[in-house]
């Protein structure tokens, strides 16, 4: 299931579409990376949804750290594992200045992709997802 940019981009938002939530969407839309099935991956995702239940970490950042690990080619490697997982963190906090989903869904002042705009239209968490499909895409492609 070898998938460009725009097509990942788009197996996300149409996930959302059909109700998954940040984490399963990206998790399904990037999920023969890590080996998963559509099943395994919408059931990893599933307490992650709402920043873990709680308003904590979104999953557009909770899944892409998951997803990253598979671009690590040891991935008890702490510190390369850290490295990644704090770079995907950078180029997120760029785009939005936060990562909690209490304060994103609340959050104005959001810089979503061109993309996002062209897939996601007015869904706020579908702009976030796209954009963090972007953004993982981009480091998979880098590693």
């Amino acid at each position: 299931m070898s998938m460009n940019k725009t097509q990942r981009c788009q197996a996300a938002v149409d996930y959302r579409r059909q109700g998954l939530n940040c984490s399963q969407c990206l998790l399904a839309a990037f999920r023969d990376r890590a080996g998963l099935t559509l099943e395994q991956a919408m059931a990893l995702g599933a307490g992650m949804g709402g920043g873990v239940r709680c308003g904590s970490i979104c999953g557009a950042v909770s899944a892409p750290v998951m997803l990253l690990g598979t671009a690590c080619p040891d991935p008890t490697d702490r510190p390369a594992v850290t490295a990644v997982v704090k770079e995907y963190q950078r180029r997120f906090l760029e785009r939005f200045h936060r990562m909690d989903c209490r304060e994103l869904l609340r959050a104005q002042d959001l810089e979503p992709s061109e993309l996002a705009l062209e897939l996601a239209g007015g869904d706020h968490c579908g702009r976030l997802i796209v954009t963090a499909a972007e953004l993982l895409t981009d480091m998979l492609e880098e590693a």
